[in-house]
């Protein structure tokens, strides 16, 4: 039951803290806050896909960190800087 309950608490944090909002990234002069949005939904499929490819058992917590870091990566390489590096 406390897994469950684990689990739950991280989801939602998870859903609270979000990394993928416009205001995260610094201003480009050459895109608009739409191109933005384009990018990040390409990568944030690109990052459940390369999450669900993980080998071995991981964890939710570790799903959502790869997730993450997929996404970031993915931002990286189309030009988006974030303000702030974790």
């Amino acid at each position: 039951m406390k897994f469950i309950i684990i689990i739950f608490f991280f989801l939602f944090l998870s859903n609270c803290t979000s990394y993928s909002n416009y205001e995260d990234f610094k201003v480009r002069n050459d895109s608009t806050m739409i191109i933005f949005q384009d990018n990040a939904e390409q990568c944030e499929k690109l990052g459940s896909v390369q999450a669900s490819r993980s080998e071995g058992s991981k964890r939710a917590g570790e799903i959502l960190i790869d997730k993450k870091r997929y996404f970031m990566s993915c931002m990286n390489r189309k030009g988006w800087t974030p303000k702030v590096s974790n």
